[in-house]
């Protein structure tokens, strides 16, 4: 019997040129894997959810999608915000 891991929770962020909200949610593979396969970056804009986008594992750990979602999240302010 494969034992079941716990799954971390969203993850709420700031991006890092306008404090701009986001959530950090995963995709998860098999049961038993702690490390999401799929990390998608949410934006609240005018009361509808955005996918800011998505990207498929090339990580190790929890920590490092993470950081990949900080990472789509900045890329997408940079794209859309004028300074």
């Amino acid at each position: 019997m494969q034992l079941l891991v716990d799954r971390m929770p969203s993850v709420d962020y700031d991006d890092r040129l306008h404090g701009e909200k986001f959530v950090i949610t995963f995709s998860w593979g098999a049961n038993s894997d702690p490390v999401p396969t799929q990390v998608v970056a949410l934006y609240k804009y005018k009361g509808d959810v955005l996918v800011a986008g998505t990207r498929d594992k090339n990580w190790s750990s929890y920590e490092q999608a993470v950081e990949a979602g900080k990472e789509i999240s900045d890329k997408f302010v940079a794209k859309y915000w004028q300074d």
